[in-house]
């Protein structure tokens, strides 16, 4: 008996391998996921590895520890709105090794601008950032955004209700200059935007492919 136990013994990468391709095709849901950990400790704490994304809703606030602990291995984060605390949530992740390459923060007051310092200066790998359909950008937004995040291939500032007052087109050109890997920008409802600021994006982002510009008004046709 035991050495049939041990003819049907898999290490945990070649499981992790089985597992990902039942998976491939239920990316969104993750039942095969949840059913596979359902079977023993051992494969859920090999499920748990393979679990990349995470959306932050208030319901899981107060749990939010033990649920990084239990996905060592995320690479994307969503923030739902009412979530909680941006800033002091973003803080938190910072203090996990995480490989964060995609952070969607839509929906808030304004950028949390504390908590993403915490989240810069221990996670480098971001390569795409949404702050979209936010209440308020401030001058200095997007010159914090470019420093902090210099590998951007993809910024979402689409929808801001309200730019406060100060030259919001040097921004512009400081993100077209400091981001040489963007390749696609959404700056809908950018009012302040004008054709200079549209040339400093085509001229110095050389790996462009898309700009997203819907009420623009300032641009001409």
């Amino acid at each position: 008996m035991v050495d049939v136990e041990l003819d049907f013994y898999l290490p945990d990468d070649c499981w992790e391998n089985v597992f990902k391709f039942l998976n491939d095709d239920d990316k969104d849901n993750r039942s095969c996921l949840k059913s596979v950990s359902l079977v023993s400790k051992r494969f859920l704490s090999i499920t748990n590895r393979l679990r990349s994304s995470l959306t932050i809703c208030k319901e899981l606030r107060p749990f939010l520890t033990a649920i990084f602990h239990r996905f060592p291995n995320l690479t994307s984060i969503k923030f739902l709105r009412l979530c909680g605390d941006p800033n002091a949530i973003l803080s938190q992740i910072s203090c996990f090794p995480f490989n964060i390459t995609s952070l969607n923060l839509r929906s808030l007051n304004t950028i949390p601008i504390n908590g993403l310092q915490a989240f810069s200066q221990k996670i480098t790998s971001l390569k795409s950032l949404e702050c979209s359909h936010m209440n308020s950008m401030s001058v200095t937004d997007l010159p914090f955004i470019v420093d902090r995040f210099p590998l951007l291939e993809e910024l979402n500032l689409n929808s801001i209700a309200i730019f406060s007052r100060g030259n919001m087109l040097n921004g512009i050109e400081t993100l077209s200059l400091a981001l040489s890997k963007l390749r696609k920008v959404n700056l809908s409802s950018h009012t302040y935007m004008n054709d200079q600021s549209l040339f400093h994006l085509f001229n110095n982002c050389k790996l462009l492919e898309q700009v997203i510009i819907f009420g623009c008004y300032g641009i001409t046709n």
